[in-house]
């Protein structure tokens, strides 16, 4: 049994990967899509219990996925971790203003996302050995100075 469903919104396709196979590892059903318009068609017609996203994906009119999610009753309660590559005070800033619920730079490590992932779904996780995915991203991500 899923341990939750998430929605990966990112157009980065090694992020993709990384993550949408770790969390996969760790039991989370994990669907994958890479704009804003093909996000906001899955959350219309799935159920799903979180979602990660990208600051800024491509999209017809220019506008963030969490924008738009939070100006839409049906979506505004969703939990939204963020995990960009803009890292700026002003990115960050534009995340928590449309309320995202945890806000992660890349590179961002496996177990960061695993970790934020089961505190905002209420689990309390016991560490899984890393997949082959996980440990592999923990060598090709640069490490913090």
């Amino acid at each position: 049994m899923a341990e939750g469903r998430i929605l990966l919104a990112h157009g980065n396709a090694d992020c993709q990967t990384i993550y949408g196979s770790v969390l996969a590892h760790e039991g989370y059903e994990v669907d994958v899509v890479t704009d804003t318009d093909s996000a906001l068609q899955r959350l219309s017609t799935q159920a799903y219990d979180l979602v990660i996203a990208d600051l800024y994906l491509q999209s017809r009119d220019d506008e963030c996925l969490l924008r738009r999610m939070r100006r839409e009753r049906r979506l505004a309660w969703l939990p939204v971790i963020v995990v960009t590559g803009w890292t700026t005070e002003r990115h960050r800033r534009v995340a928590m203003d449309e309320y995202a619920d945890g806000f992660l730079s890349l590179p961002a490590r496996p177990w960061e996302l695993v970790a934020a992932v089961a505190s905002l779904l209420g689990k309390r996780r016991t560490p899984t050995k890393p997949s082959s995915a996980a440990t592999r991203a923990d060598r090709s991500i640069s490490k913090e100075i």
